[in-house]
């Protein structure tokens, strides 16, 4: 039985992913911060062997006792992030900060803090959700697409440090997919950013998932410190 943590699962993504990755008699933490909602056909779904549990990842102290309550994990997908849409001179200070919280600070901490028992055992896996943002980014996206770029070169960095201990650590980099705070942009020019894409459509939650669902799979034990971009050939952006 595998143990598995999921951030962010209250997301289209997040939830997608869990009903991908999640197999019967696995136990599952799912973290959600303000709408449990999502999350409660995938608590009824997997029953006792699913947690719930609500944490604001931009407040540090709350993060710090989440990350001492993991205990011994198997599998992290850490899909928790902050999205703050904007020219950098716009941006306050509690919008960069929270920013820099959810997405860096709590992809550092709790690979910290699984890290340890996953080296004891000789194996673990680690899914990073980046972004296309990381590699073509646009306007009003510094903040954000340079913490995705950190997340990048750490998951390469953490794969090399670890991988000889059995541990693998991957991306999944999305681009344009149909769900939360993207589909209210995409709504704006939704033609031109499909002409942008090879694949002449937009993504959705589940192309996401099942590139999670592969890299978590043992399958894909020889893919480790890399990017898979599902993003159907996104050519949009620097």
């Amino acid at each position: 039985m595998r143990k598995i943590l999921i951030t962010g699962a209250s997301s289209q993504i997040g939830a997608a992913i869990a009903g991908k990755v999640v197999m019967e008699g696995d136990h599952v933490i799912l973290q959600h911060f303000r709408n449990r909602t999502p999350c409660l056909p995938l608590k009824e779904r997997f029953g006792v062997n699913c947690n719930l549990v609500s944490v604001d990842f931009s407040d540090r102290g709350a993060l710090e006792v989440f990350c001492r309550n993991l205990g011994e994990v198997d599998t992290v997908v850490n899909v928790a992030a902050a999205t703050v849409t904007g020219l950098l001179p716009t941006l306050t200070d509690a919008d960069i900060q929270r920013m820099l919280e959810v997405n860096i600070m709590a992809t550092i901490m709790i690979c910290r803090a699984v890290l340890p028992a996953m080296v004891n055992r000789r194996g673990g896996c680690i899914v990073n959700i980046s972004s296309v943002a990381a590699t073509r980014a646009n306007r009003g996206q510094s903040v954000y697409a340079g913490t995705k770029g950190f997340i990048e070169s750490f998951t390469r960095a953490m794969a090399a440090e670890y991988g000889s201990r059995g541990i693998r650590i991957n991306c999944v980099a999305p681009g344009p997919i149909e769900a939360g705070s993207l589909r209210e942009l995409l709504s704006l020019a939704p033609e031109e950013v499909k002409q942008s894409i090879a694949g002449n459509r937009l993504g959705t939650p589940g192309d996401v998932a099942t590139a999670v669902a592969f890299l978590c799979d043992p399958g894909a034990s020889f893919i480790n410190g890399q990017t898979l971009h599902v993003d159907g050939g996104f050519m949009k952006g620097v």
